[in-house]
């Protein structure tokens, strides 16, 4: 992974969500009626398709980086079950926000009619529940990062941001599991603590592998000279 990765993977990440959010910020609601997401998304077909590639697409990807980054320095620490842990859940919430992403073009583009309102119906609640997992890994993941701060050198003020993204993504991840919109609505919070949490972590570790970087550097440098040629 490149010295700046990380921290360009999690502001990457952070544009995919505001700008996909931005481009169009009230859509469908989980708790609406296949009908309705019928008539939502018909109505708004190439907007939902950015939106789907944008926040579960390209956001998947940067998340990768991030989480492949958070894995490698717990490893490197010396904390071989939390790195392992880390890059498992951490890379299982990618693939399902990627199915997600595939589910929702295929909503989108094939099944927003009123020839397939049933399965639309079906495939929005599956997107939605495939949604609450992904919060649940991601929770998982946060917190086992939280644990292991000392090992992974992250601030405090990133840590006590990831407890409290952890608890939101519990609350959110179970409201979007049992469709309950009520609870659900947890995202409102879980989501902004969730982008700090991931940007601040990208940058922190992207930081620490130039610094690294430059150490390795500046000592291979010195081992090349001649001797007696340093002081």
């Amino acid at each position: 992974m490149p010295l700046a990765g990380a921290a360009l993977a999690g502001l990457v990440y952070v544009a995919a969500w505001i700008v996909g959010l931005g481009i169009w910020p009230s859509n469908v609601a989980i708790t609406d009626s296949s009908r309705e997401v019928v008539n939502v998304y018909g109505a708004h077909r190439s907007v939902g398709v950015v939106q789907f590639l944008l926040v579960e697409g390209v956001a998947a990807i940067a998340l990768v980086f991030v989480i492949v980054a958070v894995a490698r320095a717990a490893g490197h620490a010396g904390a071989v079950a939390p790195s392992r842990f880390i890059l498992g859940a951490g890379l299982t919430a990618c693939l399902v926000s990627v199915v997600e992403g595939v589910l929702g073009v295929v909503l989108v583009t094939s099944l927003a009619s009123p020839a397939h309102v049933h399965r639309a119906g079906e495939v929005f609640d599956a997107i939605n529940r495939l949604d609450g997992v992904k919060m649940l890994l991601l929770a998982t993941v946060i917190t086992t990062a939280a644990l292991a701060r000392r090992e992974l050198g992250l601030p405090r003020w990133l840590s006590a941001t990831g407890v409290m993204a952890s608890l939101a993504l519990l609350v959110s991840g179970v409201g979007y599991l049992a469709l309950d919109g009520d609870v659900a609505d947890a995202a409102f919070l879980s989501l902004p603590l969730l982008l700090i949490w991931v940007a601040g972590t990208g940058v922190a570790l992207g930081r620490r592998q130039a610094e690294d970087g430059s150490g390795r550097k500046v000592a291979g440098l010195r081992q090349s000279l001649p001797a007696g040629t340093t002081r």
